[in-house]
């Protein structure tokens, strides 16, 4: 890759965003503006309401006349709280309905004592005032009672009323309140920053290009796909590095505003001495977005690449700005921390360490994490847009649109489903299973289970039928040979040892999760009904999943000759389906053992048998808990890190390995598959 040439793409590139008003307006113009009128405008609009609300009289009605030492202690500090008017009321209802009252106050005599009933329409904010101001009244008038009742008695009223006292003491620093306040909202402020810095300039570039048809010019210049993309990317990257600095300085300079003005920045617990202490935090901070905006921008990219003209983009950019505006507000959730765990989820992890750093609690080893995850996230983004600049289909607008959104009778016999059609059932997928599933489930429970089975196999087929598809294409719905299935047990037995080997290195760092998983057993299987758990829990999951991921999704993402990705991403999506933490991984390995499974056999029969056997291993191990052989074999697969046995440690991998040699071994040699690779290509 030549400097040189990513060095002209860039200066291209920036010319044609600078050329560009609305890009101009969302990356400059308006960080300047948006704080300021956000954090001061605010704030004094504020301000003013409440003085506003301060000065308006409040008018009391009671039932009968008040005393006169109550009626004194209303009135008492008009000038400062509004003044109170004792007015009269016939129909208390309909005067606090149109706001002739603020309150309604109905004096009853009980066991030779008066009780205060108010009346107040809470849904106006005068009435509210002057609800607080009479409990506040009534509070002070009964004390005064009291003492005067006291002082007949001949005793002390300091000692009887006040036993004891207390006072709060504050021992966190100035500048660690001012850094929890900002931790708060900060985080979110500069993620949707980066997210306008980023988006624009991403769609210009890309979806602009394709509008303008610059694009097919770019290419006929001697250059490599690799410095076109860099160049564009570095390009947007900067575009977004310098929103986010711009939204930096501009809440910083807002701040020093609020703090040298008429002390409004005191209210809001930030003074000039301890805006200092914020300086190290600062540069922390910055180092953080500016890392976290490359990701973003490449992801921009990506997204934008796929789209035709600028308005597709818009339409595409949309869940790319909603994944990960919502993970930001993570900050405002306190009992959410930056560990081991959020360090390494996007957008998440650059959130709670904005906010970890501005309040003081920030943890070298944690910021490193942080900055490896984001770095590699950087390299994976990076990589996926060189793979999307190397297809001229995607590049060029060759590529399909989503199919449900054409007519049925203008898609053609034997479409095959692309990689939209693939995302979009897997969205709705996983959506009916949060919305619909786990309601199923924990309502209907093993009935639930299999609803919620028959909901996963009826998408695909619905939607293989909505776009006529091949069903036999689609989803390999082809007799297996005796050799596939054995090499996929073979496969099967080494990637279940491996996966058992990540859980239970999964549990030594986070053994909450066990609770999860015993918990999760404990709803799903039926102990006292094996053959049913062997049918909902085991049969129905490995043809119904089977036919959703290694068919539909397996299909639309292997494309022309797009094996490997199509692996992997149908075994990664597999894994993210079952949501709990501790089964992503291990789950995305086994779906990706089915998945290549699928790719040598050219047959779904043969994952649906491996996730048949899986789940049955499980049900059997839940129902014979007691089974002297099977608690054997469980417990040489757990690797227990309290005593930590080498020897077996490194048995399994052995183990682990030579069986899954032996599997891809056997599945070798699927001449079906080869000639259809032929074929495509």
């Amino acid at each position: 890759m030549r400097s040189k040439i990513v060095k002209q793409i860039f200066k291209k590139e920036m010319l044609d965003i600078i050329r560009d008003k609305k890009t101009i307006f969302m990356m400059i113009i308006l960080p300047i503006i948006l704080y300021p009128i956000l954090m001061v405008g605010m704030s004094s609009f504020m301000m003013m309401s409440m003085s506003k609300m301060q000065e308006e009289d409040i008018n009391i009605a009671f039932s009968s006349k008040p005393s006169s030492a109550l009626v004194s202690i209303l009135e008492k500090e008009n000038k400062d709280d509004g003044k109170v008017n004792i007015v009269k009321s016939t129909d208390k209802e309909k005067d606090l309905e149109g706001q002739k009252i603020d309150a309604y106050v109905e004096i009853e005599n009980k066991d030779n004592a008066k009780n205060y009933k108010i009346y107040a329409n809470s849904s106006k904010e005068n009435s509210m005032k002057a609800t607080s101001r009479i409990k506040k009244s009534l509070d002070e008038y009964k004390r005064d009672i009291v003492e005067d009742k006291i002082e007949e008695q001949g005793l002390n009223v300091g000692n009887i009323l006040e036993p004891l006292s207390y006072e709060d003491v504050e021992v966190a620093k100035d500048e660690e309140i001012a850094g929890h306040m900002l931790g708060q909202f900060l985080p979110v402020i500069l993620i949707v920053g980066v997210l306008l810095g980023a988006i624009y300039p991403a769609i210009d570039v890309m979806a602009g290009e394709k509008e303008r048809g610059t694009l097919e010019t770019l290419f006929t210049l001697p250059i490599t796909n690799l410095e076109l993309v860099m160049g564009k990317y570095l390009a947007v990257s900067f575009c977004a590095i310098l929103t986010a600095i711009l939204n930096i300085a501009s809440i910083l300079l807002t701040m020093v505003y609020l703090v040298a003005s008429a002390g409004l920045g005191e209210q809001i617990g930030i003074s000039m001495s301890n805006m200092n202490q914020l300086v190290l935090p600062g540069i922390i901070t910055i180092i953080c977005v500016g890392l976290f905006s490359m990701v973003v921008s490449a992801i921009s990219m990506c997204v934008c690449s796929l789209a035709k003209s600028f308005k597709d983009a818009q339409n595409y950019i949309t869940p790319v700005m909603l994944f990960v505006m919502i993970p930001s507000y993570v900050s405002m959730i306190p009992t959410i921390k930056l560990d081991n765990f959020t360090a390494a989820v996007p957008v998440v992890n650059i959130s709670l360490l904005i906010k970890s750093v501005l309040t003081f609690n920030s943890d070298i080893n944690l910021i490193s994490l942080v900055f490896i995850s984001n770095f590699a996230f950087v390299i994976l983004s990076v990589l996926l847009l060189s793979k999307m600049f190397n297809s001229e289909e995607i590049l060029f607008g060759g590529s399909k649109s989503f199919s449900f959104l054409e007519k049925r009778s203008n898609i053609k016999k034997g479409t095959m489903p692309s990689v939209s059609d693939g995302a979009i059932l897997y969205a709705v997928g996983l959506v009916l299973l949060i919305y619909v599933g786990i309601i199923l489930q924990l309502k209907f429970k093993m009935v639930g289970v299999g609803l919620t089975q028959v909901m996963i196999i009826t998408l695909p087929l619905l939607f293989a039928f909505y776009i006529k598809t091949d069903f036999k294409k689609t989803f390999s719905l082809k007799m297996p040979s005796i050799k596939h299935i054995i090499g996929g047990i073979v496969l099967w037995a080494g990637a279940y040892i491996f996966m058992n080997i990540v859980i239970q290195v999964i549990l030594h760092f986070f053994p909450q999760n066990m609770d999860v998983i015993e918990a999760l057993n404990e709803t799903i299987i039926i102990k006292d009904n094996f053959i049913l758990n062997l049918l909902v829990v085991a049969l129905m999951p490995a043809i119904c999943e089977e036919m959703f991921f290694r068919g539909f999704i397996y299909t639309s993402f292997k494309g022309k000759n797009s094996y490997k990705a199509a692996i992997v991403c149908s075994g990664i999506l597999f894994g993210f389906m079952h949501m709990d933490f501790i089964r992503i991984i291990p789950t995305s390995i086994l779906g990706i053992s089915f998945a290549y499974c699928v790719y040598k056999s050219g047959s779904i029969f043969v994952p649906m048998i491996l996730h048949f056997i899986n789940n049955m291993l499980s049900v059997t191990a839940s129902h014979y808990s007691d089974n002297e052989i099977l608690n054997r074999v469980f417990k040489f697969l757990e690797i227990n890190f309290k005593d930590f046995n080498v020897g077996q440690f490194i048995a399994l991998l052995f183990m682990s390995a030579i069986l899954i040699a032996i599997g891809v071994w056997l599945l070798k040699g699927n001449k079906s598959s080869k000639k259809e690779v032929k074929n495509n290509l």
